[in-house]
């Protein structure tokens, strides 16, 4: 069976290197330029595995809720045709299941069968796959084994786009990253290396989305403008906006530091990028906004402050 799963996997999908052992089948994939690894099991209980970027404790779990899937029990019809999902970051899934990533999951739950009294192909509704977002990985499971492999083929096209949500992601942002003048990159990691990146004289400024403030925080999902303070005095300053809950609050400087004066420029900027929270360390500066900002204007503004507040007093120009 691990040999025909990979004759499948080799004529669907742009595979560069693939492996059949011990029953399962192991696979480097190519989407739009870019490599996923997968791993297929089908029995004794099927499941597909595609890695992921880094997405910061990002947790989405989805599945069918038929009045008979998933559990012996009817429930209502008006439940038919719709997911039952669970997540940790309501913002982060609502970005995720894009229509991409929906049609992909409405597409796989549909199976063509013959009837041998009609020459009409039926569709019917294929509700054990349950699908999973979590530990930097997609994953698609059934509770008990598939024994056809392109049903497995399927559920992993439908694996590798939802995959792919952070490369689809990344290019929305092209339009922005022309406009500030910054290198974007292909995919957006969630927690993990720079979305944007631009130089604003001798400062390096990088924009992040991020989750979680710190290994124990709940996490909710913000974009961060950062930079590295050069010649700094030690100065700090924290600015929370009043619509910001508390558990998404930054942790307060020190209350023994010196507070850095916001002077005319930066109240400036402050008014137009209107970020949701701002704290300048010793060594850094983090202006961070809640959710997933796309707004060149106001994230030129915050880059403009992060780099006005990075530069170093003592030498000359805009950002010296």
């Amino acid at each position: 069976m691990s040999e025909e799963l990979r004759n499948v996997i080799r004529e669907r999908f742009a595979v560069s290197r693939i492996d059949a052992q011990r029953g399962r089948v192991q696979a480097v994939i190519e989407v739009d330029q870019v490599s996923y690894r997968a791993m297929l099991v089908m029995e004794p209980a099927a499941s597909i595995v595609v890695g992921l970027p880094c997405i910061d404790g990002f947790e989405l779990r989805m599945r069918w809720t038929d009045r008979y899937a998933n559990s012996g029990a009817p429930r209502a019809a008006s439940f038919d045709d719709s997911f039952l999902i669970e997540t940790n970051d309501l913002a982060l899934a609502t970005i995720w299941l894009d229509h991409v990533s929906r049609s992909a999951l409405l597409s796989s739950r549909y199976v063509s069968a013959q009837q041998a009294t009609r020459t009409t192909a039926m569709m019917w509704r294929d509700a054990q796959w349950l699908h999973e977002i979590s530990h930097d990985h997609v994953r698609a499971d059934r509770r008990d084994a598939e024994t056809s492999v392109e049903r497995m083929g399927d559920m992993l096209a439908a694996s590798l786009l939802l995959a792919a949500r952070p490369v689809r992601w990344a290019r929305a942002f092209d339009p922005v990253a022309r406009a500030l003048g910054a290198d974007s990159a292909p995919r957006v990691e969630v927690g993990g290396k720079p979305l944007l990146r631009v130089r604003r004289g001798a400062v390096d400024v990088t924009v992040h989305v991020a989750r979680r403030l710190g290994p124990g925080d709940t996490g909710r999902l913000r974009t961060i403008v950062s930079a590295h303070r050069h010649g700094s005095g030690g100065e700090t300053l924290t600015l929370i906006s009043e619509d910001l809950p508390r558990a998404a609050w930054p942790p307060p400087n020190p209350s023994n530091s010196v507070a850095l004066v916001i002077d005319p420029r930066a109240s400036e900027l402050l008014e137009m990028a209107r970020p949701s929270s701002t704290m300048v360390r010793p060594h850094d500066v983090d202006i961070a906004f809640d959710g997933a900002l796309s707004d060149s204007h106001r994230l030129g503004a915050a880059i403009e402050l992060a780099a006005w507040w990075a530069r170093e007093f003592s030498g000359t120009g805009p950002y010296r």
